[in-house]
């Protein structure tokens, strides 16, 4: 049965929207994906920014350590050269001392105390004229201010020598001293420029996140729009069925008082020729034919 102009119109306007729907909720379902992609990778991106937090945090950790530890070879450097400049001031006196005492550094302590026991067994084991014992009492006495003297002076020169090798000994470690803080300032350097670059990826990567978060933003928004789109297409094509329905409905019951008209009419015929009429064709000439009834007219119908 051939469809009415309206009718087509409306089955041609339902398939247009029919097929925009499809093609939105397509649109949807790619922005959908586009969507879930991002925050995957953002996902991806929030927990690298967590480890190269953690990263920074250790980092922060290890200079706050290597400053310290340089602080304390500082203050050891300050001892040492506190030291330095002690035994520096004890070794000019010293020097000062033996100046003083060089004459009798080369003199000999055995001999010296050989001549006076020498002189003393002398003077105890013979008897000798009492001006000869004024001299050796006197020369045992310049022996022993000698002796003393030597003594002083050899004493002088190991002190001397003592405070030399601990001058070599304080200047040694400050020479380990000086590597060690500077190896510590290089770490300190390395560290630093390691937090520097921890930084830096952590900015690019936050701003990596601000942006899928604008682009996720801006998805959302255009698969909020194109739902509402579709929710718009789905209703007008709600309402236009409503329409084609109740259009059909109409165009059904247009058709069939056509019919009946056309059953009273050949019935009036019959009627005025005197032929018999169906049951059907009197029902339909008195309008007391049914939905049914209606229906069926188009195939009944003889004498």
């Amino acid at each position: 049965m051939a469809l009415t102009p309206r009718e087509q119109a409306l089955i041609e306007q339902m398939d247009k929207l029919r097929q925009e729907i499809r093609a939105l909720k397509e649109k949807r379902y790619q922005l959908i994906d586009e969507v879930r992609r991002l925050r995957a990778e953002r996902r991806r991106l929030v927990e690298r920014v967590r480890e190269l937090r953690g990263e920074l945090r250790r980092l922060r950790e290890e200079r706050q350590q290597l400053l310290e530890k340089l602080q304390a070879l500082k203050d050891e450097r300050s001892r040492r050269y506190e030291q330095l400049r002690r035994i520096l001031q004890e070794l000019n006196v010293q020097k000062r001392v033996l100046a003083e005492l060089r004459p009798y550094a080369r003199r000999s302590v055995a001999a010296i105390r050989a001549r006076i026991e020498e002189l003393e067994w002398k003077q105890q084991t013979q008897v000798l004229p009492p001006e000869v014992e004024r001299e050796i009492i006197e020369e045992i006495a310049r022996l022993e201010a000698l002796l003393e003297k030597t003594l002083e002076a050899r004493k002088a020169f190991e002190g001397l020598v003592e405070k030399k090798a601990e001058l070599t000994r304080i200047r040694l470690e400050l020479e380990e001293l000086r590597k060690r803080i500077a190896e510590t300032r290089e770490q300190i350097g390395r560290v630093k420029a390691r937090i520097e670059e921890v930084r830096r990826q952590i900015e690019e990567v936050s701003a990596r996140i601000s942006e899928l978060d604008e682009k996720i933003n801006e998805a959302s928004r255009a698969i909020d729009e194109l739902s509402k789109e579709i929710q718009e297409r789905v209703e007008r094509l709600r309402e236009l069925r409503e329409e084609y329905e109740r259009l059909q409905k109409s165009v059904a019951d247009e058709r069939s008082r056509a019919v009946l008209e056309e059953v009273r009419r050949r019935a009036l015929e019959k009627l005025q020729r005197g032929e018999p009429l169906t049951i059907l064709e009197m029902k339909a000439l008195y309008g007391v034919v049914g939905e049914g009834e209606e229906e069926d007219t188009g195939t009944g119908g003889g004498p």
